[in-house]
């Protein structure tokens, strides 16, 4: 099926557009008739008591700040290898409390994003919140205006879409000269990509104003860029195909999509692939969050696509889980389709991303990385589940070889045992099957590190990861350069700010031309 805007797709997709602005809004009307559960203390008093005797909590603090600057990151050891130049973007939640009150879930703070100018003579550091539609009108209020994912505000203003509880904290995406911050459930937000400066919403068609835009675009070796939106008051996807330019090649619109969350998805060189786990909208709530069920006899349903022809799709059956983030996809020389998975159930979203709100320990259910085979005679099973330095999160590969069978697949694990989070970036080894790593130590929480080729390489593991971590006894935000061929020795450069920056989800790398 050929990607356009043709008359009735266009009819589609703007009937997919109302209906969703709607349903959001009605979902979001439901949060000023109920109440929140009851709980000795409030959600920012609990904090509060934390932080004074748990140093962890320092990653779910509000940033100091709405715009920072370092002119030059200090070296702590090493230095910058040859040939690495260009900016790594992070974007994470980093406004947590207005007025006394605290946001409820971490995935609702106002994001934040973040830039690293890196070259030979040293690094540079600006951050800046977003100002998205929803922040401007809060920070003009000195409130929050609107009830979120999973917190519900008093007295809200009226809601009429998704963007207007767009908090565009989840990733960031360099494309066509723009810089996109990203969000679950609605509009890309513009970012000049030096500055920073929010320059307003993305809308890449007529019809699609407001509609929803993944935080999990994935980029093919030439450069297309593969996005969704998820729809699950009517059970669809709307998929989008963009060229390297930035420019629109089309949309499509996926039915009979069941309504489970779906985060990410993956992708081979001739398909999509995206997984619907068995957490799902099949309740009410006063909250978004709320309408999601845990149902641990629901099998998940798999929903492949041809990238030439949309309306080609095979479907598969899993067993029951839930899952963030994959890893590559590859298909094999008889058709079938394998991939890597962090995959586990609800416990974090559900539990633990509320406790470290209110300061409080909580141990979810491990996510471990799995290894799934679709095979072409339409079964599908988990070939292989690895435990080892767990829990697995943000996995990570040499884009060159998206779509391939992938030697090496990066992820952070080994979890602290008395706080939240993982010390270490590991290396999976799919031939050896060895996991080696780095541990960074119990003082220091590890972000996403993201995989730069070294340019001209000739190996899978030829580059270098870069990534920022949390240093809980310095009460600094530190970036961190490896040598991804030999991780075990630890970062080739430290740089560290003269501030802590709130924890954060995802990045990006735009190298120097």
């Amino acid at each position: 099926m050929t990607l356009d805007f043709t008359r009735r797709s266009a009819l589609h997709i703007l009937g997919a557009g109302a209906s969703l602005g709607a349903g959001i809004g009605a979902s979001i009307g439901a949060f000023a008739k109920s109440s929140t559960a009851n709980t000795a203390l409030s959600d920012f008093e609990s904090f509060a008591q934390s932080s004074r005797k748990n140093p962890w909590t320092l990653g779910w603090r509000s940033v100091p700040a709405s715009d920072m600057s370092t002119a030059k990151l200090r070296v702590v050891s090493g230095k910058i290898p040859t040939g690495l130049s260009g900016t790594f973007y992070r974007n994470g939640p980093a406004l947590f409390e207005r007025d006394g009150l605290r946001l409820h879930h971490w995935f609702d703070g106002d994001g934040m994003v973040h830039a690293y100018h890196i070259n030979a003579d040293g690094v540079s550091h600006t951050g800046r919140m977003v100002r998205t539609d929803k922040y401007v009108r809060e920070e003009k209020a000195g409130r929050f205006l609107a009830s979120a994912f999973g917190t519900k505000i008093d007295n809200p203003a009226p809601v009429s879409g998704p963007d207007d509880f767009n908090a565009a904290n989840t990733s960031i995406l360099p494309i066509g000269g723009e810089l996109l911050a990203l969000w679950e459930g609605g509009s890309a937000y513009r970012l000049d990509d030096m500055t920073l400066e929010t320059l307003g919403a993305k809308t890449w068609g007529k019809g699609l104003k407001g509609m929803p835009f993944s935080a999990h675009p994935k980029v093919d070796t030439d450069g297309t860029v593969w996005n969704f939106g998820q729809d699950v008051f009517h059970n669809r996807l709307l998929v989008y195909k963009i060229h390297a330019n930035g420019e629109l090649a089309g949309v499509h619109l996926l039915k009979n999509v069941a309504p489970g969350m779906i985060h990410d998805f993956c992708i081979t060189k001739k398909h999509l692939i995206f997984v619907v786990p068995s957490f799902q909208a099949v309740q009410q709530s006063d909250t978004f969050l709320g309408k999601f069920k845990w149902l641990p006899q629901e099998g998940q349903r798999v929903i492949v696509v041809e990238k030439d022809n949309l309306d080609a799709r095979r479907e598969y059956e899993l067993p029951p889980g839930f899952q963030f983030h994959y890893g590559n996809a590859w298909e094999d020389n008889v058709g079938d389709i394998r991939f890597s998975v962090c995959a586990g159930d609800d416990s974090f979203i559900t539990k633990g991303a509320t406790a470290v709100m209110r300061g409080e320990k909580f141990e979810p259910t491990p996510t471990y990385l799995a290894h799934v085979v679709l095979y072409k005679n339409g079964k599908a099973r988990v070939e292989k589940v690895s435990k080892e330095r767990a829990a697995h999160e943000f996995p990570q590969f040499n884009s060159n070889v998206m779509g391939e069978n992938a030697r090496y697949l990066y992820t952070v694990g080994d979890s602290f045992e008395d706080a939240p989070g993982q010390s270490s970036i590991l290396k999976h080894d799919f031939v050896s099957g060895k996991i080696t790593g780095h541990n960074y130590g119990q003082a220091t929480v590890v972000e996403e590190h993201l995989f730069l080729a070294r340019p001209g390489s000739s190996r899978e593991d030829e580059g270098w990861l870069i990534g920022t971590t949390l240093n809980l006894e310095t009460q600094r935000t530190q970036l961190n350069i490896i040598d991804a061929a030999h991780i075990e020795d630890g970062p080739v450069c430290i740089l560290e700010l003269p501030y802590a920056l709130p924890l954060g989800f995802h990045g990006a790398w735009k190298g120097t031309a």
